[in-house]
């Protein structure tokens, strides 16, 4: 028998079944009338697990109605399981405390008939709740969807060779030898130089910066690649600067503040040739920051910096030597050689029956390189017509914000319920954090997200739902090892923004982000604090509205 599994689409039914048969079957001393409401209960929550799967299997298409009766259901079966496991909890610490003497027997058993007498309450009023949901119901008519067997999942072979050549087409082959010049220009002169490159998400600036950085770091003293993000930690920034630029892990006091950490930069980089890239900025006070930690010390030093906001590059440059650098989304050749090599393994293999589906699709992608990957993951090993057209026809132009989010919304729709729950789970983590495969998978299974399958352990399985969001290009692999393991990985912005509203959505994760907190009127199922204080407000938001499986 499999065991059962937490999931974004099902909640805690598949864990709340196993209960409710053990109350029923009679390990607990309960009156008929109780069992039989509890085996009501089972009943119905069993049947709605299977709609709920199927619609997961159809959340692309569903309405506003039949997403509220699926939020309900799934929250009631929170609440059902914290009513069983309180109950259950009770009557243990009970049968316990019958057995040390008499005085405490005798109070255990007032305190089991009271417990009894609550539990008939509650399982009346959850009972009333399942049998309102039970009635609505039958306005909501799906078929059933068929489920595909998984085998073991390895990362793609042909992914580390993808990443090279995405970096390739927007970096190698003009743009990153026309930074590398700018840099390198006038080299007799001394000053610190500062280079910016601005565009839309997803067009690869990063990508780009970091072709750069890997071709001429070795020309500098020391060098790092820092990430700033949205909503930056400048103290976090300035300790990886540093722990980076001097190659040591435990190079800086815990008790140290943001000034302390400016001049300890300062006072390392005064006298060195350094190059730096800082990724992913989002305002000029957070440039300002860092900025004032990297001295103008005339030593032919080099700056690049990567933002969305053409105002912000402008600022990175305004007051040191600098050149504002407009990245250009992929050709229309480099476009389809990208997209063939994710599909196809290979760019003159596509069958003739799919060209002209290729190039309505690529139109749509307009060069964006992670539009343009994230299609052609989900398309790879897929030659039927009919499933190439219902992708074209789903996505709008990437060009802009919704059309990038409406093609990560398809990928998400495709994946099976079991890994949306996983790929949902990340939205715990902060912008630009590096997780470490072991303990996602490890966190993984404690929450009770993984399949049993015959033959392999609960983190062989899981491993296998990591490589499987790898391969589908959801989340990015670092630091890949000669046994094709990734040690970590990360969240590209644009899909974690994605998860974030979908997790809030469907009120599988709390976020606080400084002084705000995201999870509206909620129950809290899991909790993110990312933030270094908690206003006294949101505390209590959090207090009135805890019920936590894990923070």
């Amino acid at each position: 028998m499999a065991a059962a599994v937490v999931s974004a689409s099902t909640g805690v039914i598949s864990t709340l079944l196993p209960k409710l048969s053990r109350l029923i079957e009679g390990e607990y001393k309960l009156q008929k009338g109780v069992k039989r409401k509890i085996k009501f209960l089972k009943d119905e929550l069993t049947s709605m697990e299977t709609l709920l799967v199927k619609l997961s299997d159809k959340e692309e298409t569903l309405d506003g109605q039949a997403k509220d009766w699926r939020n309900k259901v799934r929250e009631l079966s929170y609440d059902i399981e914290d009513c069983i496991d309180l109950f259950m909890h009770k009557m243990s610490k009970g049968i316990d405390a019958a057995e040390a003497n008499l005085v405490k027997k005798t109070a255990s058993k007032i305190k089991n008939i009271w417990s009894r007498h609550k539990i008939d309450g509650l399982i009346e009023e959850l009972k009333a709740r399942v049998q309102e949901e039970s009635d609505r119901r039958i306005r909501y008519k799906f078929d059933d969807l068929s489920t595909n067997s998984s085998q073991v999942v390895r990362i793609d072979p042909r992914l580390p060779a993808l990443f090279v050549e995405a970096k390739r087409l927007v970096g190698t082959d003009g743009p990153s030898e026309e930074i590398i010049e700018w840099l390198n220009k006038d080299d007799y002169a001394q000053e610190l130089r500062v280079i910016s490159i601005v565009g839309f998400g997803g067009l690869g600036k990063t990508t780009l910066a970091n072709q750069v950085y890997q071709k001429i770091k070795g020309q500098f003293d020391c060098s790092c690649f820092v990430p700033v993000s949205q909503n930056p930690n400048i103290a976090k920034i300035l300790v990886d600067m540093l722990k980076e630029l001097k190659n040591q892990k435990s190079c800086v006091d815990p008790s140290d503040d943001v000034r302390q950490l400016i001049d300890k930069l300062r006072a390392f980089l005064t006298h060195k040739r350094y190059f730096i890239i800082v990724d992913d900025i989002w305002s000029t006070q957070a440039w300002e920051l860092v900025k004032s930690a990297l001295p103008e010390n005339n030593l032919n030093s080099r700056i690049i910096t990567t933002t969305r906001d053409a105002s912000v590059a402008e600022s990175c440059c305004s007051s040191l030597v600098g050149h504002v650098h407009n990245i250009q989304p992929l050709s229309d050749q480099q476009s389809k050689e990208l997209f063939f090599k994710r599909v196809f393994g290979n760019t003159s293999a596509c069958p003739p029956h799919l060209e002209g589906m290729s190039h309505g699709i690529l139109e749509k992608c307009h060069g964006l390189p992670l539009a343009i990957i994230t299609i052609a993951s989900l398309l790879a090993g897929k030659s039927n017509m009919d499933q190439w057209e219902h992708v074209r026809s789903s996505i709008s132009s990437a060009f802009n914000h919704k059309g990038m989010r409406d093609i990560l919304l398809l990928s998400y729709y495709d994946l099976p319920h079991h890994l949306k729950t996983c790929l949902l789970y990340l939205s715990i983590f902060p912008e630009d954090y590096e997780i470490r495969r072991e303990e996602l998978i490890w966190r993984w299974v404690a929450e009770g997200f993984i399949t049993e399958v015959r033959g392999q352990s609960a983190d062989q399985v899981a491993e296998n739902y990591f490589n499987e969001l790898v391969n589908r290009s959801l989340i990015q692999p670092i630091y890949i090892s000669y046994d094709d393991r990734a040690h970590t990985c990360r969240v590209h912005d644009m899909v974690l923004e994605l998860i974030v509203s979908l997790s809030v959505e469907e009120n599988f994760a709390s976020i606080v982000k400084g002084q705000c907190y995201n999870g509206g009127c909620h129950t809290i199922r899991r909790l993110s604090i990312q933030a270094e204080h908690v206003g006294d407000e949101v505390t209590q938001q959090i207090m009135d509205k805890r019920s936590q499986r894990s923070y």
